[in-house]
């Protein structure tokens, strides 16, 4: 394991667990400010809109000035937002602190995930990125087990108590990133008289590339599909399960800590199974599997089915993560890896707010059950998807003369 593996396990498990530490009562928050389930779902959309129009332009940045540069200004970003967040009241309130917190997270994304993949090649390990997308997944999961547990608890003493640590969390984690993160070789840095000039060449060079290659195309639209799907249930299954059980916030965080467990074991599967079946058949059981059990969850009107289809959608995604991610980097050349990660990363956040707002619109209207229903529809569109990506893959391998790697 080289010292850049090492440091990328810490960073992003660190980086991560902060970003979702109150998952299990972030919408009870935002209900107890006032807000309907319409209000709730704009508040997300919003931040994915943020990131939508950030993205690309800070992928940029990353490449441009360094990714530890981009990194540590992401942690001390989301610490603000954070911080902010302890003195919202109401929906305006919200909705800026979620602007400066989309600002903050596309500030690492990509830069950190390129960041680790080029210094690991740099460090003369050369093997598919599988295992190491599957290891963090583990990490980033088995943290947040932890973290679901004590945000919780942390809630039913005060709501405000999980920002808190939240924003102490992210500003340790830059501090930490500012010393571990070394990045020899990189590209002289523009003068100062020339800021926008390198950012607006690199932005447009990363377009190009995401746009001229189907591979990163088809994945970008199938992480859209996805996101639109998943995005709206993982904001909508802490007030049903609360509706469901009437426990206090303790049982949310139980819940968070059971589905980041069973993430952790698809995640540990994933080697094993790509062995036996190619990507492509990987990712496309595991969302078939993952859209039935969700239609399954919306259907039932019990506590235990609806968390037990919820606990075998996340096994079926902490399995499906870490090959979606390698195929990714795959195809991408390391002087726009950050860009071009962080167009991928557009696409999630585009089809995320789409999801949002209209299956928002859907769980208002007409309940959670729902719009559920329509995720899980989604999903089994997404599932073919990745038959055809494999298909695509494979002519464009044959296609070339063998001399060097596919970039497109």
């Amino acid at each position: 394991m080289t010292r850049t593996e090492r440091t990328y396990y810490v960073l992003e498990g660190s980086f991560q667990t902060w970003g979702w530490f109150m998952v299990p009562v972030y919408p009870i928050f935002l209900l107890s400010k006032g807000l309907d389930l319409f209000q709730m779902n704009v508040v997300l959309a919003t931040y994915f809109m943020a990131t939508t129009v950030f993205e690309v332009p800070t992928g940029a940045i990353a490449d441009v000035y360094g990714r530890r540069v981009s990194f540590v200004l992401a942690c001390f970003v989301r610490s603000l937002a954070f911080l902010l967040y302890t003195h919202a009241d109401g929906f305006t309130d919200c909705l800026i602190a979620e602007v400066i917190d989309g600002l903050g997270f596309t500030l690492a994304s990509g830069a950190l995930e390129a960041w680790a993949v080029d210094g690991i090649r740099a460090e003369g390990d050369h093997r598919p990125t599988d295992r190491l997308f599957a290891r963090v997944e583990m990490i980033i999961r088995g943290v947040m087990i932890v973290g679901g547990i004590v945000g919780g608890v942390l809630a039913d003493v005060n709501l405000l108590l999980p920002w808190y640590l939240a924003t102490v969390g992210f500003a340790l984690t830059g501090l930490y990133a500012l010393v571990a993160m070394h990045e020899p070789g990189r590209a002289k840095r523009p003068r100062a008289g020339n800021v926008f000039r390198p950012l607006v060449s690199q932005m447009r060079e990363g377009l190009r590339a995401a746009r001229g290659s189907r591979v990163v195309g088809i994945l970008c639209l199938l992480s859209a599909l996805g996101a639109a799907a998943l995005l709206p249930v993982n904001l909508t299954w802490p007030p049903r399960l609360e509706q469901l059980t009437q426990q206090g916030y303790w049982i949310l965080g139980l819940a968070t800590a059971l589905f980041n467990a069973a993430a952790f074991c698809g995640a540990s599967l994933t080697t094993r199974l790509l062995r036996h079946a190619g990507r492509e058949y990987l990712l496309f059981g595991t969302t078939l599997v993952r859209a039935i059990a969700l239609g399954a969850a919306a259907l039932a009107t019990h506590f235990s089915p609806v968390l037990f289809g919820l606990l075998i959608g996340e096994l079926m995604g902490g399995a499906a993560r870490p090959p979606y991610q390698a195929w990714l980097n795959e195809h991408i050349e390391s002087s726009q890896r950050a860009t071009v990660l962080s167009v991928a990363a557009m696409a999630f956040t585009i089809g995320a707010s789409v999801g949002l707002i209209g299956l928002g619109l859907l769980a208002r209207s007409a309940g959670f059950p729902s719009a559920w229903l329509v995720a899980a529809m989604l999903l089994l569109i997404v599932a073919p998807g990745y038959l055809v990506l494999g298909r695509v893959t494979r002519k464009l391998a044959h296609a070339s003369d063998g001399s060097r790697p596919d970039t497109r």
